[in-house]
């Protein structure tokens, strides 16, 4: 069963907050983001729900997709009630309503306060904290799948990538004892399906690693590595093939 995840990366909330003016984005609403205390008295609200428990769920969206900046506003507990009617407040009603209101602030950004982006960075250290203690509190534990909440990006692609190779080891084998009987599933289907996981891979590494050096561009081993993988993706890009 999949697990949905509400992971919204730290930049994402500065620039859902530079663009938000500290107001509600529901039209003629002017309740605070955050009050003079720099408490968060509104809400991070999801257009399309993070799970097909949540309003408006697409299930096409990953979950990057998902907690992605183009998917997010802030609205005040009252307007977020609101649009939980989905009838009246469809997807493309609440972007548009998002879209207009952004626009009001954006010559002129939100100047958040350290304070108001710690309760942000508080709230997401409490979730990963939550999920910790569930994961302990696992209804069978010695079956439980390993979740290392402080994994970074690159950790979690550099595992992907590990398990995409036991998994291509392990069709050898079924390559060699179902060939004859299964020549399509495992000499076709699983092998391109490997491979095309691995060339997304590669390119959410680079990608990822390039928003880094934006902020961080004297970053030598960043630099270093962003230099490695581009060079090697240049081969795949011209020679990575299907099988057929």
């Amino acid at each position: 069963m999949r697990k949905y995840r509400r992971e919204i990366l730290i930049n994402t909330l500065k620039s859902l907050l530079a663009k938000s003016g500290n107001q509600c984005a529901f039209p003629n609403c002017s309740h605070p983001i955050f009050n003079d205390d720099n408490l968060l008295i509104a809400q991070l609200c999801h257009i399309e729900g993070v799970s097909p428990l949540g309003q408006r769920h697409n299930p096409d969206k990953s979950d990057k997709e998902t907690n992605d900046y183009e998917n997010l506003m802030f609205l005040c507990y009252r307007h977020h009630k609101e649009t939980d009617n989905v009838v009246s407040y469809p997807v493309e009603r609440l972007k548009e309503i998002k879209a207009v209101h952004e626009a009001k602030f954006k010559e002129k950004a939100y100047n958040y306060s350290n304070e108001a982006l710690k309760v942000l960075i508080k709230e997401t250290t409490a979730y990963w904290e939550k999920i910790e203690e569930v994961h302990i509190n696992h209804v069978i534990p010695e079956l439980a799948v390993p979740i290392n909440t402080r994994s970074d990006i690159l950790t979690l692609i550099d595992e992907i990538k590990e398990n995409l190779g036991s998994l291509s080891d392990l069709n050898s084998v079924f390559m060699s004892e179902l060939k004859t009987t299964h020549f399509e599933f495992v000499c076709l289907a699983i092998p391109n399906f490997l491979t095309r996981s691995s060339v997304a891979l590669d390119q959410i590494e680079i990608k990822y690693i390039e928003e880094l050096l934006l902020k961080n561009s004297d970053d030598q081993n960043l630099k270093a590595k962003l230099k490695q993988l581009r060079k090697q993706f240049e081969e795949i890009a011209q020679s990575a093939g299907l099988s057929d």
